[in-house]
């Protein structure tokens, strides 16, 4: 019951985590639809231009909220699609969002970031794969001469002596595991 109960939590978490993540960049597009009835620009051109800066401010922040709710790593695509047809646009203002090709290298973009981070995941997994392997082997070596350093010198110490090294190097084996 209660590890169901759990699932179910994390679940929602995960989800309202996933809701935020979108929602960092759809307020993007809060100036197209909306000015919140705003008539001075505080400085900037229009009050669309200070909205826009507004949501551009507060969206990385948003999106860092959602991603310490740990979202399905999919709804990362969404965030990643839209900036990357902000950094096209800065680049060329002219281009116009409807515009097919733009959205065919947003697409291409985002694509080929989820191909990178996967192939980044699976080397550093298998880095640490071969590194606990690796550490393993050495505990395995070094179990091997401890052993063999206690049956060969050890037993041929004084009565007195070979007690203190034989309960040495048992203490010494059993922080191997």
């Amino acid at each position: 019951m209660f590890d169901r109960e759990t699932t179910q939590v994390n679940i929602i978490r995960r989800l309202f985590g996933s809701f935020l993540v979108v929602l960092s960049v759809a307020i993007l597009f809060t100036d197209k639809v909306t000015t919140f009835g705003l008539t001075e620009s505080f400085g900037y051109r229009n009050p669309e231009t200070f909205i826009w800066m507004i949501t551009q401010s507060i969206g990385p922040i948003i999106l860092c909220i959602g991603a310490m709710l740990k979202p399905f790593r999919f709804f990362y695509f969404v965030p990643i699609y839209i900036y990357f047809i902000q950094v096209y646009w800065a680049f060329d203002h002219t281009m116009q969002v409807d515009d097919p090709l733009l959205h065919l290298y947003a697409t291409g973009f985002s694509v080929g970031a989820f191909i990178f981070f996967c192939i980044t995941l699976f080397i550093t997994k298998q880095l640490t794969r071969t590194n606990q392997i690796l550490i393993k082997n050495i505990k395995k070596s070094v179990r091997h001469i401890s052993i063999y350093i206690s049956n060969k010198y050890i037993n041929k110490l004084p009565e007195e002596d070979q007690k203190d090294y034989t309960v040495d190097t048992v203490n010494y084996l059993d922080s191997l595991d």
